[in-house]
């Protein structure tokens, strides 16, 4: 996958995501969760916009639990 919706528990999950891969240089940008995604989400997702396997374990290492991984096919 080039881009991907990470969704989250919470707001404050996706702000760490944000923050974590940023500090790795990893594109992202938060945005309301695509309805199709939201299954009991908190309304806010992250876009992963380049190296979405890396990010994967990246949360997963810093114990940022994702509820999903999503094609952003958001155009």
């Amino acid at each position: 996958m080039k881009k991907a919706v990470f969704v989250f528990g919470t707001l404050t999950y996706t702000q760490r995501g944000r923050e974590a891969l940023r500090r790795r240089g990893i594109l992202t940008k938060i945005i309301r969760t695509p309805v199709q995604y939201r299954n009991g989400s908190c309304g806010y997702s992250l876009l992963v916009i380049n190296r979405v396997d890396e990010s994967v374990e990246i949360l997963r290492a810093m114990n940022i639990p994702v509820q999903g991984v999503y094609p952003a096919d958001l155009e």
